[in-house]
């Protein structure tokens, strides 16, 4: 198993689960957060090292092989984008630690900022094109609950029409995503990247 590959994700989920189990206590959720979120950042840069010495890292999950199973890959590109990521949610998390109020950080913000970052890091590290979707779909669902925590009624119309444009282009992507299978039999971004020259239907593409 590359670790390198895994951290990225499983630290800040960690942080939110561990984050629900201290369910209604303050103190101990922020620091569960800021914990998760600087464990991300040092994976981060060590998978940016690591492809940076060893080239680019892959990994199948649950050791399937591609296309057919998950894949979790980092180039330069993805590795310095998860990089970037993982500062700026870092940096947002520990200004949330120090700004939210106890009501909110109590029911659970950290956890569902910490879900956010981890879907962040997944879309990064994501081989295919459905589970880009997948990820996408659990940042949708984190950063609702995050606009919605508070229960003002301005939170409540703001994050209904977040959500309602987000699931238009939800929908959207899923479309295009089932007609780049229909056209090249896969959502494996290494065979997509073979198969679509190949298409003749050259204005679906």
């Amino acid at each position: 198993m590359n670790w390198w590959l895994v951290l990225p994700i499983a630290l800040p989920f960690l942080g939110a689960v561990l984050g629900l189990v201290a369910f209604g206590k303050d103190r101990t959720q922020r620091t569960l957060a800021v914990a998760a979120a600087a464990g991300q950042l040092v994976a981060a840069v060590g998978l940016t090292h690591a492809v940076a010495t060893e080239g680019i890292q892959v990994m199948q999950v649950g050791d399937w092989r591609a296309p057919f199973g998950i894949t979790l890959v980092a180039d330069h590109f993805g590795a310095l984008s998860l990089l970037a990521g993982s500062i700026a949610g870092g940096a947002a998390i520990l200004y949330a630690a120090m700004t939210v109020d106890r009501r909110r950080a109590r029911i659970g913000y950290f956890s569902y900022a910490g879900v956010l970052t981890a879907a962040v890091a997944g879309a990064f590290l994501t081989g295919d094109l459905f589970n880009l979707f997948v990820w996408f779909e659990v940042m949708l669902i984190a950063s609702f609950v995050l606009l919605a925590v508070g229960r003002r009624p301005q939170q409540a119309a703001g994050a209904t029409t977040y959500v309602t444009l987000n699931l238009v282009a939800s929908a959207t992507f899923l479309t295009a995503a089932g007609l780049a299978y229909a056209l090249t039999g896969t959502l494996n971004f290494a065979d997509l990247s073979g198969r679509l020259a190949a298409v003749e239907q050259r204005e679906l593409v």
